[in-house]
């Protein structure tokens, strides 16, 4: 059994224990003792059904039908007026028993109907017949791989101890910390599945981050201490991971919303396992690029662990964080995932080694990292009627590629260093109600991000454009036809410097109208350090009765950098997906 397939006993213990007491609570059971009260309902059931339709509009002249894509989310939830004995197996200090299942069945009829596009590259390249063009160029199996899934997104048990003020949540669940909207800093205990639609099931209310999170087994507990000195309300929560955890989860292209390149490691054009690399066949120790490091999924190797403690001062909430985790590369951070062999005599004998047993001389690392932040949420009733939300978190010791470091892959993979990074977001949010709204007010929500790397970064670098880093037909600082070449070398062409400083703008306004059945949102993202990237939405839900929703949405990505071959790679992902200027189509049932 290989490391990625163990299943640690602490997470068979955690979703046993879970299991058995749902089972308990399905099973039939005696009539109880006093009837529950009238009007209160232990069982609640949620269904919906959603189909969206995703039309992308590359240019004016030009479209694509990218997402035909069916769900089905299916929720329960059990909390029954006195907590069955059965399922305390006689304990008597639990109480406010709740059950938690919820799950979510998908189909995307596009990998059936294989529309053709043949989308560019991040270097503008459309991709040769020697590799999947589109869709239809996958093999019925890789589609059937993606074209649906059936996940149980949640399945956890809530109960809380008598005479004592601790809360737990046992199970599979998402965790939802900070004060972030629109891109994440402490909201991280879950990473993200960008697979199927990047990032883009925003902006809320239609979706949000629980559709993009990937659920883990966890347990999570809160204790709540109530006043200390000038605070009050005083809780602390804690989580803790036994082995459950797994990196974000991306695609490539020809997926409509993958990285804008072909795998970097498998793809017949030009991956390093088949040019330069002829026979390559695996990365180093084990690893799996963007799904396991070496490591085993077991609690010595991969638990997660995080705490907040937070606190009421008058209209102020004041939080403090800290995370021991491994990094998940999901936050618009320049990391670097793959870590090659130091270029000396030792390092050159075992390249040597790996090679001849059809191993590729680098590995994929998600290590561990040490994460404190803080939070803060204001309300100022006096002067401007308006909330400040703050957020900052210190990610020490990431990973980052340096030039100055040189591989025995060098120049197609530089070393790796590590630096300390510094990230915060200043949000300010206001109601007002202008004049023909007959009293509606419209949200309005203002959000900046700033990162900065502490230390040097004369030498670090962006991730290397693998698909282009093998046999090919111009130099490494070309295109075609050639260019003036300021790096002969090849050593840094084809990757952005890392900035020092990253700052990142958004701005959205919400209204509620005609009794909240009309819900239209439009919003910015601005990128001003990178080529000034935008992301212009708009969206519009109509409830057209109690069951059935409405929405129609568009997006638009922009950028001044016109173009395309250079870049730009911004951490942020958002001038990457020039291109993908897109129109939603989507209606909900829910029963």
């Amino acid at each position: 059994m290989n490391a990625f397939s163990q299943t640690a006993a602490p997470v068979r213990a955690l979703k046993r224990a879970a299991l058995l007491l749902i089972a308990l609570a399905c099973a039939p059971a005696p009539a109880p003792a006093a009837p529950a009260p009238k009007g209160l309902r232990p069982y609640e059931i949620a269904m919906n059904v959603q189909s969206q339709n995703l039309i992308r509009h590359p240019n004016a002249g030009e479209f694509q039908l990218i997402q035909q894509r069916t769900t089905l989310h299916t929720r329960l939830r059990w909390t029954p007026p006195t907590v069955p004995a059965r399922l305390t197996f006689g304990a008597p200090w639990i109480e406010n028993l709740g059950i938690v299942l919820e799950s979510r069945t998908t189909y995307d009829s596009v990998y059936d109907y294989t529309p053709t596009f043949r989308e560019r590259d991040l270097r503008g390249r459309r991709p040769s017949r020697v590799v999947p063009r589109s869709l239809a160029d996958l093999t019925p199996r890789a589609r059937s791989a993606i074209r649906s899934e059936h996940q149980l997104r949640q399945a956890y048990l809530d109960f809380e101890l008598r005479r004592l003020p601790l809360r737990f949540r046992l199970g599979r669940q998402q965790i939802v910390w900070g004060e972030a909207d629109f891109f994440r800093m402490l909201d991280r205990a879950n990473p993200l599945d960008v697979s199927w639609h990047g990032a883009q099931e925003l902006p809320p209310p239609a979706f949000g981050w629980n559709d993009l999170r990937i659920p883990l087994w966890m347990a999570r507990a809160w204790w709540r201490i109530g006043s200390v000195g000038p605070l009050t309300d005083v809780v602390i929560e804690a989580y803790w991971n036994p082995g459950d955890w797994r990196p974000a989860r991306v695609s490539f292209l020809p997926r409509p919303w993958g990285i804008r390149l072909l795998h970097p490691l498998t793809n017949r054009e030009d991956g390093a396992f088949h040019a330069p690399f002829t026979g390559v066949q695996r990365l180093a120790n084990g690893s799996t690029l963007f799904r396991q490091g070496a490591y085993s999924r077991h609690p010595r190797e991969n638990s997660q662990v995080g705490t907040q403690v937070t606190g009421q001062v008058g209209n102020l909430r004041l939080g403090i964080h800290y995370f021991h985790q491994r990094w998940a590369g999901d936050d618009g951070t320049p990391f670097a995932p793959v870590r090659g062999i130091a270029d000396n005599l030792a390092g050159r004998l075992r390249t040597q080694q790996l090679l001849s047993r059809g191993t590729l001389p680098a590995e994929y690392v998600a290590p561990y990292v040490h994460t404190i932040g803080i939070s803060a949420n204001y309300f100022d009733a006096r002067w401007t009627s308006a909330t400040l939300r703050v957020e900052s978190v210190l990610d020490l010791d990431l990973p980052l590629f340096d030039r100055s470091k040189s591989t025995t892959l060098a120049p197609l993979l530089p070393g790796v260093s590590t630096r300390d990074y510094w990230k915060a977001m200043v949000a300010l949010d206001r109601a007002v109600v202008p004049p023909g709204l007959n009293g509606s007010p419209i949200f309005i929500a203002w959000q900046a991000y700033v990162h900065h790397l502490i230390g040097s970064v004369g030498t670090l670098t962006g991730p290397l454009d693998l698909p282009t880093a093998g046999q090919r037909s111009r130099p490494f600082c070309g295109a075609e036809p050639p260019e003036p070449c300021d790096d002969p070398s090849g050593s840094g062409s084809f990757r952005d410097n890392v900035h020092r400083w990253e700052a990142l703008l958004t701005l959205a306004a919400l209204a509620f109208l005609r009794n909240g059945t009309v819900v239209p949102v439009v919003g910015i993202v601005l990128d001003p350090v990178n080529s000034y990237a935008m992301n212009l939405f708009w969206s519009v839900d109509y409830s057209w009765s109690a069951h059935v929703t409405l929405n129609v949405t568009q997006r638009i990505f922009t950028s001044a950098q016109d173009d395309i071959q250079k870049g730009p790679f911004d951490p942020w992902n958002i001038g990457t997906q020039r291109g993908r200027s897109e129109t939603g189509l989507r209606a909900t049932y829910a029963f």
